[in-house]
């Protein structure tokens, strides 16, 4: 497997003109990159949704018009699809950080890995 992968990146490496020794490094720096930036928008998002969950809470439970039946189906249902997307968002984050985190670790390791995958 390690000689196809490796004949696979000389051939792609000879026809996007680029050294085999150039490849990784700008594949970690565009990946690395790109992991940060996901993840540094995925953690602010999930804040600001999880913020709008708390204040939607508090709202609900303050609201002095509301009798406590309609106060309780309020709180459920303003808070699942909020719910639902930090739940997503917090998964996403730990996959995108999880990724930042080998590309750092070992860049060679996670190109290798990244071109693997594009050959299935």
């Amino acid at each position: 497997m390690s000689k196809e992968v490796e004949q696979i990146i000389n051939t792609l490496c000879e026809k996007l003109g680029v050294a085999a020794n150039i490849l990784v490094p700008e594949m970690a720096r565009y990946n690395i990159a790109r992991l940060v930036f996901l993840t540094v928008v995925q953690v602010i998002l999930s804040i600001v949704v999880a913020a709008i969950i708390v204040r939607l809470v508090k709202y609900c439970l303050t609201s002095e018009n509301v009798d406590d039946d309609e106060r309780v189906i309020s709180v459920f249902l303003t808070n699942i699809l909020p719910g639902l997307v930090l739940v997503f968002l917090i998964v996403v984050t730990i996959l995108s950080a999880t990724d930042l985190i080998g590309w750092i670790a070992s860049p060679t390791a996670s190109a290798i890995k990244e071109i693997t995958r594009m050959i299935k």
